[in-house]
């Protein structure tokens, strides 16, 4: 029986990749392919063995161990560029950039197989490494399915806003808090929600902000969907950067899943190639003006919202996009209609 070796180190897993994770190995194990995982590379591989990985440290490490691996990698963005955005473009992040450039080649080029999250990272990577092989598919990241028993107008007063996640550069949390400063200026009863393990850092800018109505506080994943749930909008803006035209947030998939309405940035291919909200979202652009931007957030929240229609409205949108019957499909097809697996 061929087997795939998942090798996936603890610190390489977090909510959105364990989530991706399990469905390629549901694809696997429904062909009957045996799957075994391991966190620490110190098992052997034979010939007839692929190994599926979800870091390009992680490929490294495999690759020098063994040329001859048929390693499946998956791209869940573009590390080098991340890498020098956090560290503020600085002399030494530039050189680290480059040489994490050299081993993003040396990966795409030396994998077996590719997934992408995104048309838009394949073309980006295309283009950087002259990669011009076919050996890829693509899968969006997303973590959540839709829970209709949010979509209700009683759960979602009017004039709520929430943010959840990080606080990374790219993520523009002080665009997000001034845009609702500007929200509140114009609406006394807004309120803004921030769930973040960052609290001492948003509360401190919240505050230098002058902003009145808000709470800061972390809610364990378990807890994550109903607090959610008791918001109106989520806001999803971005700068138009590589980074975030490549990549596919998995806080829209989340936020949908809950019934609230995106704030977002129209700079993320692939919401734009594959999602069509209509009413039920605010898409403006990376240099739209924020006092534009909360006049129209404004506008909308005087609409009366049909939240059996928005569901529908979401369901139309995930159906083979966040869907895991698709995605698991779309992997077998892949991976056993186009012989990529032989012997399976």
């Amino acid at each position: 029986m061929m087997r795939v070796i998942f090798y996936l180190p603890t610190k390489s897993i977090n909510d959105a990749t364990e989530y991706y994770v399990n469905l390629i190995r549901k694809a696997f194990v429904e062909e009957n392919i045996e799957v075994i995982q391991f966190a620490e590379n110190n098992f052997e591989i034979t010939s007839s063995d692929y190994i599926f990985t979800i870091r390009v440290r992680d490929f490294i490490d495999i690759y020098r161990k063994n040329r001859k691996a048929k390693i499946i990698m998956w791209f869940q963005g573009v590390g080098p560029e991340e890498y020098l955005m956090l560290n503020n473009y600085s002399i030494k992040a530039y050189i680290i950039y480059n040489l994490y450039n050299i081993v993003e080649k040396i990966t795409i080029r030396k994998s077996f197989y590719n997934l992408f999250v995104s048309e838009r990272m394949q073309k980006y990577l295309k283009e950087k490494h002259s990669y011009n092989k076919k050996n890829y598919t693509i899968i969006p990241c997303y973590n959540k399915n839709l829970l209709k028993e949010y979509f209700d107008l009683s759960l979602k007063p009017k004039s709520t806003f929430v943010y959840a996640g990080s606080l990374y550069s790219w993520q523009c949390f002080e665009k997000t808090i001034s845009l609702y400063k500007e929200i509140e200026l114009k609406n006394k009863n807004a309120f803004l929600t921030i769930l973040t393990k960052e609290v001492e850092v948003a509360e401190a800018q919240i505050k230098e902000l002058g902003i009145k109505n808000y709470d800061v506080f972390y809610v364990e994943l378990k807890d994550l969907e109903q607090e959610l749930s008791k918001h109106k909008y989520g806001f999803i803006l971005r700068e138009d950067h590589i980074i975030n035209n490549v990549a596919t947030p998995t806080k829209m998939n989340t936020y949908l899943s809950v019934g609230l309405m995106p704030i977002y940035t129209n700079v993320i291919d692939s919401f734009s190639e594959n999602l069509n909200l209509g009413d039920y979202e605010i898409k403006t652009s990376a240099n739209e003006d924020l006092i534009e931007i909360s006049n129209k957030i404004i506008e909308h929240d005087d609409l009366i919202i049909d939240y059996n229609d928005f569901y529908d409205n979401c369901k139309n949108n995930f159906a083979g996009y966040y869907d895991d019957d698709f995605n698991i499909n779309k992997v077998k097809k892949e991976f056993i209609d186009k012989n990529v697996f032989p012997n399976s």
